[in-house]
Parts: structure tokens; C-alpha cells; sequence
């Protein structure tokens, strides 16, 4: 992908050289950066699922947390013009004794190609003894992919109306299952994403997309003070190797937090945390760029959460 955008952007800013290229040259081109943007931005899922959102990954932890509202935006490749850029606004709420709703939009912005998902989220919480609890949640997808016609114009180019065509798609629908098993310090959960897409055997689901996820962790709690989360997470794909992200969160007093992860494709995951109690926290997060394997490369991310109720499901 890199090799990709450096070409596109030679290209698409000197115009003196854009007469030279025939529709049929620049269609490949920009079908070829279309093809490896989407499936970069794909594989990698926010770095906020880990503790600060973990309704991002599965719908069964709707709820888990409190009524809360998050705001993130994640950049990639930084320093290529059309780098891509992911901003998503996420919202969870308790209702009834043991039900919560979740809303999530996100706007996944890479050159010319704007995807925009929207994610309705439904949890249940199944009670046991001993605080054991077992939550369910689903999710129903709606996607839709546009052709950034802006980024065009902005490089002085002129969008090919066949690659308009075969890029601009309607609505489409699919859904999420999510479970999430948790004691008062044990949480266990798997996810199986894009319920249509993966198991239709039509489809054959898109190789370039994880469809299930597990992850568990543990509260360490040394002092009142003092806590550490260890976790550990595989994403699995359909043709590509799984990754395993194994890492822990420290937590002091509730008002700071730093993570740190480590990932089988070589990859390290860092994240810095300020919390004001149960009112709000910001948060930082940083990807390197060794391995690009399942990884959309160097990546910042930036993290606000709102707390709207210390209740938690």
C-alpha cells in the first residue's frame, strides 16, 4: 500500500503528466490502492477495544461498563496524502434490569474511497450465583462505500466514471454474535463477525476480514490503588495466519493507566490514560510499524470518553 500511495501522489500532482495516462492506466491504479486501503483498514480494529471500549469488539460487553459515550479517531500512514483516517462516535445504555442498547458510527476515510458503518448493538445479561454472569449481545451492520470524489478534484484529477460506478454501492446489511462470560474478576468473550458475509457458503466471506475474535482477562487488584488487567486476545481469519495480542493495563488510583501489548506479527501496542473517576478519561494510543502483517502500519490513536452512570450491567 505505501508503494501505492507514493505512486498515486507523484502522479496526481503533477498535472503536466496526467495527459500522459489513459482512463484504462489510472482505473488500475486506483483500483489497485482502493483494493489494499480497504483491506488494511479492515484487518485492524480499534486500539480503544482493549479496555476503554469493549463494546468495539463485541456486542456482549454493551452495557458492561456503564452508560458511557466514546469518541476516537485513528490515523495510519501518516505523511502520504490520502493517508487513511478512521473517526468513529460510539454510545451504550443501560435500560430495564438487565438490558442494554449500543450505537456505533464510524467513518472510515483512505484516498478516495469513504466507507461509513453503522452499528446497532443489543445486549442481555443472564445472572448467576456468586456474581457469574453471562451477557449475549448482537449487532446489526449497516455499511455503505462511496468514491471520494473531493480527493480527485483536490489533486487536480478527474474521477473515471466506470470507477465511480463499480465503487459506489448501496446499503448493506449483516449482523454480529457476541458472548461475554464474567465472575467479579474473570471476563471471557468471543465474537463472530459478519454473520452473512463469513458463513454464507455463496460468498465464501472475504478472506481479508477477521469473522470471530476471543479475548479474556483478569483484574489484579495489589491495593485500593493499585490494579493491573492482564489480557489476551486472537483474531482469526479465514485464509491469513490468526494474531494474538497478549498484554496487560496498570491502573493507579483511578485516575491514570498505561498499556502496553504485544503482537504475533511483531507489532507493540502502547497506550497512555487520564481519568477523572467516573466522569470522563482521555486516552492515547500508539501502534508500531514493524510488521505490517494483519496491521494497517503506524497508527495513532486519540480516545475521549464520557461516563454517563456509575451503574454498570
Amino acid at each position: 500500500m505505501m508503494h501505492t500511495l507514493k505512486f498515486i501522489k507523484i502522479f496526481m500532482t503533477q498535472k503536466k503528466y496526467m495527459k500522459h495516462i489513459n482512463r484504462i492506466t489510472l482505473t488500475m491504479i486506483l483500483m489497485a490502492f482502493l483494493l489494499q486501503a480497504k483491506a488494511q483498514r479492515e484487518l485492524e480494529n480499534s486500539m480503544s477495544q482493549y479496555f476503554q471500549s469493549r463494546m468495539l469488539w463485541n456486542p456482549g460487553f454493551t452495557g458492561a461498563d456503564g452508560s458511557k459515550i466514546y469518541i476516537l479517531q485513528n490515523r495510519s500512514w501518516i505523511g502520504f496524502d490520502g493517508a487513511p483516517v478512521m473517526t468513529g462516535v460510539s454510545g451504550e445504555f443501560l435500560f430495564g434490569a438487565n438490558s442494554a442498547a449500543g450505537l456505533q458510527v464510524v467513518s472510515d476515510l483512505a484516498g478516495v474511497l469513504n466507507r461509513t458503518t453503522g452499528v446497532l448493538n443489543y445486549a442481555y445479561r443472564i445472572k448467576f450465583r456468586n456474581e457469574k454472569q453471562l451477557r449475549i449481545g448482537i449487532s446489526l451492520l449497516i455499511a455503505n462505500e462511496r468514491l471520494n470524489t473531493n480527493y480527485f478534484a483536490e489533486q487536480g484529477g478527474v474521477a473515471d466514471p466506470m470507477l465511480v460506478s463499480s465503487i459506489n454501492q448501496q446499503a448493506q446489511f449483516d449482523g454480529n454474535l457476541g458472548f461475554v462470560y464474567t465472575d467479579r474478576k474473570l471476563s471471557i468473550g468471543a465474537c463472530f463477525y459478519r454473520l452473512s458475509e463469513n458463513f454464507s457458503a455463496k460468498n465464501g466471506g472475504n478472506a481479508d476480514l477477521a469473522f470471530a475474535q476471543i479475548g479474556g482477562g483478569y483484574d489484579i487488584d495489589f491495593n485500593e490503588k493499585v490494579q493491573l488487567k492482564p489480557l489476551m486476545m486472537l483474531r482469526m481469519y479465514r485464509n491469513t495466519g490468526s494474531l494474538l495480542d497478549i498484554g496487560a493495563q496498570f491502573e493507579y488510583n483511578k485516575l491514570f493507566n498505561a498499556m502496553l501489548l504485544y503482537q504475533t506479527n511483531g507489532n507493540v501496542r502502547t497506550g497512555l490514560g487520564l481519568c477523572l473517576k467516573d466522569i470522563a478519561d482521555v486516552n492515547f494510543f500508539y501502534n508500531t510499524n514493524v510488521k505490517i502483517t494483519n496491521a494497517s502500519s503506524q497508527q495513532y490513536e486519540l480516545g475521549i470518553g464520557f461516563y454517563l452512570a456509575k451503574k454498570k450491567l
